[in-house]
């Protein structure tokens, strides 16, 4: 019964008019979330499907979300599917484009509800998802798929602000930012790997049949693996740190690769003091 109800539900999501979507969500959004915070709003509906929504739900984390739907191995870790996306005016926000992701409902516990013990165990199978994130390969231009601005805090406070055609592009991104210490980079030696950028503890969840799932690809894109190694960085719990020694173990960075994280770094920090 709840198999066809979910059928049911996925149906109506795909078939409906944008506007009675766009209603249903506000409709949850008052009752699941009265506390209103910067995040994008979350709801969730009947039948097994979660919607994300607002500026910054935007088309490329929803291509970059069903790419890795389509490539990643569910065995080694999950992906919620897309159902539907749409952009659309709000009047209450009428300056922006409001993005609707809807999606598969993932059930279970995100790794910030758990245990810290049961936290150290999962390091080791979170160290083997970015792995195979990173044997992923598909674009050879930096970014989300399909293009859009690459989006996170290992830009900066205000994303790249720009979008890449090119590895000369994001060469030249963090070439100005590191010119004051005369320094530079060159990536088009790197491959361009599946990145998710945001793999803190709540962005996880631990499903009842003990498989690993990932949610929140706003950030993700494809980029040097180095990428993914920096923004781990960028997390300073307790937990994180017992992440990052076993990445750190797990992915051999070559000397270039070293010496350009520290690169990339000082560019983020020079973001932060300043719009370049």
């Amino acid at each position: 019964m709840k198999s066809v109800v979910h059928i049911l539900a996925r149906f109506f999501i795909r078939f409906s008019p944008q506007r009675w979507l766009v209603g249903l969500c506000k409709y949850f959004d008052r009752k699941q979330n009265p506390i209103k915070k910067d995040t994008p709003p979350v709801v969730r509906l009947p039948g097994g499907i979660v919607v994300k929504f607002g500026p910054t739900a935007t088309p490329g984390e929803t291509a970059t979300q069903q790419y890795a739907y389509q490539h990643l191995d569910p065995n080694i870790v999950r992906v919620p599917q897309v159902y539907r996306y749409f952009q659309c005016q709000d009047p209450s926000e009428p300056v922006w484009l409001f993005g609707y992701l809807v999606m598969e409902y993932i059930p279970g516990k995100t790794l910030d509800e758990l245990d810290v013990e049961v936290y150290k165990d999962m390091t080791e199978r979170l160290a083997g998802i970015v792995s195979h994130l990173h044997s992923v390969r598909g674009r050879n231009v930096p970014g989300p798929v399909g293009g859009g601005v690459p989006r996170g805090n290992i830009w900066g406070y205000h994303d790249a602000e720009t979008e890449f055609g090119s590895v000369e592009d994001l060469n030249a991104w963090v070439n100005r930012r590191i010119a004051v210490i005369n320094k530079s980079v060159d990536f088009r030696s790197y491959p361009l790997v599946l990145c998710h950028l945001d793999m803190c503890r709540r962005n996880i969840i631990l499903m009842e049949d003990d498989s690993l799932c990932l949610l929140d690809w706003g950030f993700a894109g494809f980029l040097p693996r180095i990428y993914e190694v920096a923004a781990i960085e960028f997390y300073f719990d307790e937990y994180s740190e017992m992440f990052r020694q076993v990445v750190n173990e797990t992915i051999v960075l070559a000397d270039q690769e070293k010496k350009d994280l520290v690169l990339i770094k000082r560019a983020r920090a020079a973001s932060m003091r300043c719009a370049l």
